[in-house]
């Protein structure tokens, strides 16, 4: 018996200092990720400054027209091991054209661990989703983030008008889903797994379509400099933001 209790010891002692050095090595990885590029974002928003409201709690950021009538809600889940104010350069853009901008902030930087991230940020704003429940709703997202985005859309299929994805593709069925789907990357990613990306236009609704835009590349989806791997762009980061605004745009509007 006293053999039994020292070896189920030593057993629980190895299995704590395993859960102590996974907890330690993923704390470590998940602290090394691109943070938001300040100055091209500062650049865009004060380009846009009278045509875009912002705040921001620590659920994230809000983005709303000025000197439009919002046209829909956009729900954007920021890109793996990205800051996710990195991202409101773009809002700021798509904002402007009249649309609503949600932008949640994700436990350490990844949208898996808070794949519901829409119900979080909209929790404590029941009045104004009340007030814009009539508009149509998207949920989008950044590499790693739109992955997240299909999987939160394949359980809500029916409240949102469709999915946007953003160098990125769906992890889940949506091929019987009722909704549109749009894809759109650069031409230079390096990041993007295209292999995978096809294979996944299985999973694709009907109603979809795909843009490439030409010169661009993974990392300026967002602004935070270029990621380890990503080819060279051919356009800038601003000159890309807009292209995708542009596009995401004139498919809302169909």
């Amino acid at each position: 018996m006293k053999k039994f209790k020292k070896i189920a010891r030593w057993i629980g002692l190895v299995v704590a200092l395993a859960v102590v050095a996974i907890a330690i090595g993923f704390k470590i990885y998940t602290s090394k990720y691109y943070r938001a590029d300040e100055d091209t974002i500062s650049g865009i928003e004060t380009r846009l400054d009278i045509k875009v409201n912002s705040y921001a709690d620590d659920r994230g950021m809000v983005f709303l027209p000025e000197e439009e009538t919002p046209r829909a809600v956009i729900v954007f889940y920021p890109g793996g091991k990205v800051e996710y104010s990195a991202y409101s350069g773009l809002m700021y853009e798509i904002a402007s054209r009249g649309y609503i901008c949600l932008l949640p902030r994700m436990p350490e930087n990844l949208a898996f661990f808070r794949i519901n991230a829409v119900d979080v940020i909209t929790s404590g704003y029941m009045d104004q989703v009340d007030m814009v429940e009539d508009l149509d709703w998207y949920i989008a997202g950044h590499s790693l983030g739109g992955v997240a985005a299909s999987l939160y859309l394949e359980k809500t299929s029916d409240e949102y008008a469709g999915i946007i994805l953003c160098a990125s593709y769906p992890n889940a069925d949506l091929s019987g889903k009722n909704i549109r789907l749009l894809s759109v990357y650069g031409s230079e990613d390096k990041v993007l797994n295209l292999e995978k990306y096809e294979e996944s236009k299985a999973f694709w609704p009907k109603d979809f379509e795909e843009h490439v835009i030409d010169g661009g590349i993974h990392s300026y989806f967002g602004c935070y400099g270029i990621q380890s791997g990503d080819g060279t762009p051919q356009i800038s980061n601003e000159e890309q933001i807009i292209k995708t605004a542009d596009i995401i745009e004139n498919w809302i509007d169909g």
